[in-house]
């Protein structure tokens, strides 16, 4: 009974409304907290999409860089073919200019050669080109070998007589076309 007493006693001093103070208090700070977790776990599910979106941007700028250096692979690639075909209209154009100091020659064979124009010489001395290389675009000197004219070039190796052959001598030894 006693410790009933102690305990209306305390209640009436008001030691009972300070309890109940201190647990709704209590009860309140609980519910702030709750309200704060519930806050935070709204805010990482918005932190969690803020993270998806950035990743989502990163992903798209990642693409759009290796587009942009895909492109640029593309363009130097063009840039080179360009100075390489530049490189040859230049080639041609040259060769044009070159040719253009020859004309076709038959000799008494009937074989032909691109004969070095009379006047255009530039201090070379008069020679042929083989027209199987200058079809190519190369050129590729004749050069005397007997009654033959032979190309230098090794992927041609063309032969043309420049001279007719000599009448056959009947069988007999000796002499030479070359005499007569």
């Amino acid at each position: 009974h006693s410790s009933r007493r102690r305990f209306a006693a305390r209640l009436n001093s008001g030691v009972g409304f300070h309890i109940m103070l201190t647990e709704i208090t209590s009860a309140i700070q609980s519910t702030k907290t709750a309200l704060e977790i519930v806050k935070a776990a709204r805010g990482l599910a918005n932190y969690s999409e803020l993270l998806t979106a950035v990743t989502e941007v990163q992903i798209k700028l990642t693409d759009a860089i290796a587009s942009e250096l895909a492109s640029q692979e593309k363009q130097a690639e063009l840039l080179e073919r360009i100075r390489g075909l530049e490189k040859q209209l230049s080639e041609f154009e040259s060769w044009d200019s070159q040719i253009q100091r020859y004309e076709l020659h038959a000799f008494q064979t009937k074989a032909m050669a691109h004969a070095l124009k009379s006047g255009m010489e530039n201090g070379q001395p008069m020679h042929y080109l083989c027209l199987p290389c200058a079809d190519k675009r190369q050129r590729s000197t004749l050069q005397p070998s007997g009654r033959y004219l032979v190309c230098p070039n090794p992927a041609c190796k063309a032969t043309i007589a420049v001279e007719k052959a000599p009448p056959s001598n009947g069988g007999r030894r000796g002499g030479s076309w070359m005499a007569a």
